[in-house]
């Protein structure tokens, strides 16, 4: 073998070895935030838990309580909430 054949061989063989390395540690990394993102989520609901059972306790009716605890999960989650815009009976005449 040459001197060129030796170097192809192990410009070949590196690209596996840090292939490898990187698969391995993007699956690392993808379980690490998963595992995050779980916690997250587990506190969230804990969080919201608390909103309802607080709200029930202070005398605000079941249904609101739940609507609170709603808002609670979707806000902490990032999920958009639908915007009520409300319409006066003044605005509604003219």
């Amino acid at each position: 073998m040459n001197e060129n054949e030796n170097e192809n061989e192990n410009e070949n063989a590196e690209p596996g070895i840090f292939g490898d390395l990187i698969e391995g540690l993007e699956e690392e990394l993808n379980a690490k935030l998963l595992e995050k993102r779980a916690a997250y989520a587990l506190a969230c609901a804990r969080i919201t838990g608390a909103v309802y059972v607080e709200a029930v306790a202070a005398g605000t009716p079941a249904d609101l309580a739940k609507e609170m605890a709603t808002d609670a999960w979707m806000k902490s989650m990032g999920i958009p909430t639908p915007q009520i815009i409300a319409i006066s009976a003044d605005e509604d005449d003219d």
